[in-house]
């Protein structure tokens, strides 16, 4: 008599027969998924297990100086606010490629996601006379940088080239499409596009009468400094706007300028003969940050080689398929097909495509494949960016002459 209140008497029996074998299926798929730990709890857990794993700041030499390679975190002077990353908080449109970054007021221990892998920033041409070369791994004032997030944050082994699949910060001009979610201001942010220019930025001394003559000196941690875009020169700047996400009530971030409306009082250059409309007026403490390094010296292990792995074998695959005309093509459609509203295609998926379009890669090709275009801040292996590698598909396509 369990169910007489949710049928009438003009009902047949076999409605209380298939209402209860929906509830067993129900039931059957609720074990099925909890033993497989793909419910939506399980995930959860598992992703905040993951990116609160408490991380060890470590630097590569004995000084008091910055250099590349060392886990640092990036503090706010005036509140104590450390920078941080949410890979599960990541921008839902194609082929962004990016996640959240905030300011967490309460950190009691360095974590994956609030530390960051300091990276130089190798530009694709030859560096002019206006970017001096530096042949040692101190990081100078004025030296173009990258601030990458710890690749445990989603799972992945650390090293000095910032993990296999590397999120650095990045901003973006304000625009119809990219601005902060609550202030509106510049946008700032973590993406896996990390060779791209929005990833690099300065680091700069907060006196602005000083930067000229601090170019080249080596930055030591601890001091407070600004962190300019370079693509905007725009400083990073801690918002007064809350920003929740699952890891609490936190503070957002931008890159903005943060000035006085008043005038700088400099009489003394104004008796010189220079005028007010010169004068360089200094930013206030809300863009004043400071690197806080670790007292461990250890060194991070090299970058592993499996990118270059994957090219190897993705150059393979583009010099099998231009001998069948119209295979290149083929295979780029059935990715555009197959492919969600992300972008993304299941590693599953991924290799049947390639074996209907004729490919006799091998297995350990193909796994290299999926390694090196699963996406930033998933499950390594679970799906592949099929934007990605069909740009870089095309790439290889051009370069080698190969008919499509």
């Amino acid at each position: 008599m369990r169910d007489v209140t949710r049928f009438n008497p003009a009902c047949l029996i076999g409605n209380w027969a298939e209402d209860r074998e929906l509830q067993r299926t129900i039931l059957k798929d609720l074990l099925a998924r909890k033993g497989t730990g793909s419910l939506k709890l399980d995930a959860y857990r598992s992703r905040m297990s993951t990116a609160l794993e408490e991380v060890e700041l470590t630097r590569v030499a004995d000084d008091p100086y910055l250099h590349f390679g060392d886990v640092v975190q990036l503090v706010h002077v005036d509140t104590g606010c450390v920078l941080a990353g949410d890979p599960g908080d990541a921008d839902s449109r194609p082929g962004e490629n990016s996640c959240a970054s905030t300011a967490a007021p309460d950190v009691r221990a360095p974590c994956c996601r609030n530390t960051l892998i300091l990276l130089p920033y190798v530009p694709p041409k030859t560096a002019t006379a206006l970017e001096p070369p530096y042949s040692d791994n101190v990081v100078h004032y004025g030296q173009k940088v990258r601030l990458a997030l710890h690749p445990g944050a989603w799972g992945d082994a650390a090293d000095s080239g910032g993990g296999p699949r590397p999120m650095c910060l990045f901003s973006k001009p304000v625009s119809t499409t990219h601005a902060a979610r609550y202030s509106r201001q510049q946008l700032v942010g973590f993406t896996a596009r990390s060779d791209s220019f929005d990833c690099a930025w300065q680091v700069v001394t907060p006196d602005p009468v000083m930067r000229a003559a601090a170019e080249g000196v080596e930055v030591a941690a601890g001091a407070p400094v600004l962190l300019v875009h370079c693509a905007t020169q725009k400083p990073l700047c801690l918002e007064a706007h809350r920003y929740p996400n699952d890891f609490g009530i936190e503070l957002e971030v931008s890159a903005r300028a943060a000035t006085a409306n008043g005038l700088k009082l400099a009489l003394e250059q104004m008796y010189q003969g220079v005028q007010k409309g010169f004068l360089p007026k200094g930013e206030l403490s809300d863009n004043h940050w400071t690197f806080v390094g670790g007292s461990r010296v250890a060194q991070l292990p090299d970058p592993s080689s499996a990118a270059e792995g994957a090219n190897s074998y993705l150059a393979d695959l583009v010099s099998e398929l231009s001998g069948r005309q119209g295979a290149l093509s083929l295979l780029e459609r059935k990715l555009v097909t197959l492919e969600n509203s992300y972008a993304l295609l299941p590693a599953e998926e991924f290799k049947l495509v390639l074996r209907q379009v004729g490919s006799s890669l091998s297995e350990a090709g193909i796994a290299a494949l999926v390694a090196r275009y699963s996406p930033a801040g998933g499950r390594a292996g679970a799906a592949v960016d099929a934007a990605a590698f069909r740009n870089d598909l095309r790439a290889y396509a051009t370069a080698m002459g190969a008919q499509r």
